[in-house]
């Protein structure tokens, strides 16, 4: 009686699954059109399908389609679905030495099928080729660098790995006769078996991190102002908050810059609001080239701007507002009218032992604010607030 799950069976199922897995791969990339892995991963998985399938017909199509043509299917399937898992784990595929290998193997193949009729020769190239992508792709997936508790890619590149133990056992049997004193079709039946509980895994651990990755998008969209891209006060809030509590904690200084662009309702009365607009992008623009990579720019509201600066005491502060000035000072906004020139007033303040809250730190350097406007704007004001009667003046 002839075993129920031969070779044949279990590639037909595989093909089966195949194209479920590549229908739930498609629509994946419908709904995630800007996710650039979304895509090789729906074609590659689709492709996959289709030499599956071909191969599948082995004894009832021609050589040239179940043998060749799959092939032509299947090495660049695998290669661009990998080539999409690496993509996702923010590495660059050499794509060319991709292709480049694909189309030695076909060749190769074809010379074995058609040329020089061989086998074990033909299994050997293509389980090469499907054994350094499985590697190459369990290897970047180790590397990739994720949010901490997210263990997609560690369990991508197990996966993976077992994906070679199976690969290097079918050359192993069907190529070397290693059976290890079981039967010479298990290691084929492995290497079926294998893929075919392998590859839903991985497309369920690829939708998993697809919706991880919207998700984040989604939060960090939440957390800027859509305009000039600075942080919201939602986001500054949470910012705030953290360093407030290390502050205290570990007694590090902790500073805050309220910035104002000076007279931009008549700026945006007489030059209209999209210039407006331009002027609101390019000051947020120039405050963050002139800010330090741990500092926190945020838009508070209309023209109003704060900079959270950690780990910063009022010296540093008071050099940091005042490049911060002198960087929007010399940058140009484009509008029918010509080139226009902004400026910014800021206020300055440092946490103390003495302050109860963020609030009051805040009132303070808003304070001051109003002092350097006051003063004359285009300038920068500090107040410790110790001596709310003597603030400094840059």
């Amino acid at each position: 009686m002839p075993p129920v799950l031969d070779i044949r069976t279990l590639v037909l199922i595989y093909v089966g699954i195949s194209l479920g897995l590549a229908v739930v791969l498609i629509y994946l990339w419908s709904v995630q059109r800007n996710y650039p892995p979304a895509k090789d991963w729906a074609i590659g998985s689709l492709m996959v399908a289709i030499g599956l399938f071909l191969f599948a017909l082995r004894q009832e199509a021609p050589v040239f389609l179940s043998e060749i043509l799959s092939n032509l299917f299947l090495l660049p399937g695998f290669m661009l679905f990998n080539f999409g898992i690496v993509k996702a784990a923010g590495r660059t595929p050499p794509l060319n030495f991709g292709i480049a290998v694909c189309v030695l193997a076909n060749a190769i193949l074809v010379w074995f099928v058609l040329g020089a009729p061989n086998y074990p020769a033909a299994v050997l190239t293509q389980t090469l080729v499907l054994v350094t992508l499985n590697l190459y792709t369990a290897h970047v997936c180790l590397k990739a660098k994720t949010a901490k508790g997210n263990h997609t890619f560690t369990l991508l590149a197990s996966l993976f790995l077992i994906l070679v133990m199976a690969g290097v056992w079918r050359v192993a049997g069907g190529v070397f006769g290693l059976t290890f004193s079981f039967s010479p079709t298990l290691p084929r039946l492995f290497w079926v078996a294998t893929s075919l509980i392998a590859f839903p895994m991985i497309t369920v651990l690829l939708t998993l991190h697809t919706s991880q990755r919207l998700q984040e998008e989604i939060h960090a969209q939440a957390r800027r102002d859509i305009l000039t891209n600075a942080y919201n006060r939602r986001a500054f809030t949470e910012f705030a908050d953290l360093e407030w509590s290390r502050s205290s904690r570990h007694g590090y200084p902790l500073s805050i810059l309220a910035v104002d662009i000076d007279h931009f309702k008549d700026f945006n009365d007489q030059h209209g609001h999209q210039t407006g607009d331009a002027a609101l992008i390019q000051v947020s623009r120039a405050a963050q080239a002139a800010l330090r990579l741990n500092d926190v720019w945020c838009r508070y509201g209309g023209e109003e701007f704060v900079a959270l600066l950690p780990n910063t005491a009022m010296n540093q502060a008071m050099a940091v507002a005042e490049r911060l000035r002198l960087s929007v000072e010399s940058t140009m906004i484009d509008s029918p009218q010509g080139a226009l020139g902004v400026s910014v007033s800021i206020g300055v303040a440092q946490r103390l032992p003495t302050h109860a809250s963020l609030s009051e730190v805040l009132a303070i350097s808003d304070a001051a604010l109003y002092k350097a406007k006051a003063a004359g704007r285009n300038r920068v004001v500090g107040d410790g607030g110790e001596n709310p009667s003597a603030p400094r003046i840059v």
